[in-house]
């Protein structure tokens, strides 16, 4: 099966890597897909999980005490949730450093410049590494989704917390500040 999956996206996060919770930066995008298109990869999913299910308990003496996790959800409005990451930077066992960062392409492959922002909504197929795990310490057997590339075939690019509101003919009018620079603007907080 081919590991490249087409929904709608949110939180992407491809050009820049998150750097809140990982100093090293982590690229990550969530992919929403009716339920109905998104049985085969489910099913092909859960396949490699149990899998690892099975080499763990054939190589740790039958141990019938792990559980299998799946690496999607499924939302309130009946669509899964694929969960894509790719850590910005890899310590390997010899401790080397490397850095890698996900493909990111328009609908010709062309590749997107880093100042266009991929918003929630968009329209993408992702491409990714499945890679089964497991976790003595939670007892669990999964996979993790390793998000290789991001097609973009209908961008909603991300605005910012400006857009949420048009202007208004009337009403109230902030002074501008001046920035060390001499030029004006107005900083708003929300």
């Amino acid at each position: 099966m081919k590991n490249v999956i087409k929904g709608k996206c949110e939180w992407a996060k491809v050009h820049e890597p998150d750097t809140k919770f990982d100093p090293d930066g982590l690229y990550s995008i969530e992919v929403l897909v009716p339920e109905t298109e998104a049985v085969e990869m489910c099913e092909h999913l859960d396949g490699l999980v149990k899998t690892k299910l099975a080499e763990e308990i054939k190589a740790n003496n039958k141990r019938s005490d792990l559980t299998t996790k799946t690496p999607y959800s499924k939302t309130e409005e009946g669509e899964i949730k694929f969960k894509f990451k790719l850590k910005a930077k890899v310590k390997t066992r010899d401790g080397q450093v490397f850095s890698q960062r996900p493909l990111v392409v328009d609908s010709k492959r062309t590749p997107i410049k880093k100042d266009t922002l991929i918003g929630n909504g968009s329209i993408v197929k992702v491409a990714f590494e499945p890679y089964a795990y497991s976790m003595m310490s939670s007892k669990t057997c999964s996979v993790s989704l390793r998000l290789k590339g991001v097609q973009v075939l209908q961008l909603v690019e991300f605005q910012g917390a400006g857009s949420f509101f048009d202007e208004e003919d009337d009403g109230f009018i902030a002074k501008a500040e001046a920035d060390k620079t001499g030029d004006m603007h107005i900083e708003a907080d929300f």
